[in-house]
């Protein structure tokens, strides 16, 4: 079970992560340096007391992840947002990682659905001046952040479009999923059967 401190310390951990290019949170366990008398003279004190009582540790890590990866800019997130959303963030979050494997298959629909409009599936990444068709269906919300994250895990382009795209937008995005990709543990074997088995076709 963690003590209010203990959630006060993950809540700064992962801040630090999610805004921080240098700071790992897996590196250093989830944890910051805090001073307990700090924590105590909180305004905020009885929320992480609260949240410590109520969730175990594996609950509480979740809480806190959602708040940042829901967010448009997970470096802006400050714990008046959790207080204030943070539970509808974990149940958005929560509920993704469920149905995870209908999630995508849903957005693989959507993705050949788009293959109407391009030439190729290797299209889809192509960025040319521009934004590319996948990450141009990230942005208006019709795929995932987890579906766009697992086509990475299998196919890669993302330091291809690191080098290409120079825009705020995408240079912001990458920064998200480099952050948030180490909390997924994706089977990538599956879903590469799934997309060979969508898209072999095509390809």
């Amino acid at each position: 079970m963690m003590h209010g401190f203990d959630v006060y310390r993950t809540y700064l951990a992962m801040k630090l992560h999610f805004g921080s290019d240098k700071f790992d949170f897996f590196q250093y366990d989830g944890k910051v340096n805090a001073k307990e008398t700090t924590y105590h003279d909180r305004k905020d004190f009885y929320f992480f007391e609260t949240i410590a009582r109520k969730y175990n540790t594996q609950e509480i890590k979740e809480f806190m992840l959602a708040s940042f990866v829901e967010a448009e800019d997970p470096t802006k997130v400050w714990i008046g947002d959790i207080k204030r959303a943070g539970k509808d963030c974990w149940l958005v979050w929560a509920k993704r990682q469920q149905s995870l494997s209908y999630l995508v298959k849903q957005d693989l629909d959507v993705l050949d659905k788009q293959l109407e409009e391009v030439s190729s599936f290797n299209s889809l990444f192509e960025t040319v001046g521009r934004h590319p068709p996948l990450l141009k269906l990230y942005i208006k919300r019709r795929i995932s952040l987890e579906t766009l994250i697992i086509f990475d895990m299998v196919l890669g382009f993302i330091p291809d479009w690191d080098k290409k795209l120079k825009d705020p937008l995408w240079e912001q995005l990458s920064f998200k999923i480099k952050k948030y990709k180490p909390f997924l543990s994706i089977p990538t074997n599956k879903y590469r059967m799934m997309m060979q088995d969508k898209f072999c076709e095509q390809s």
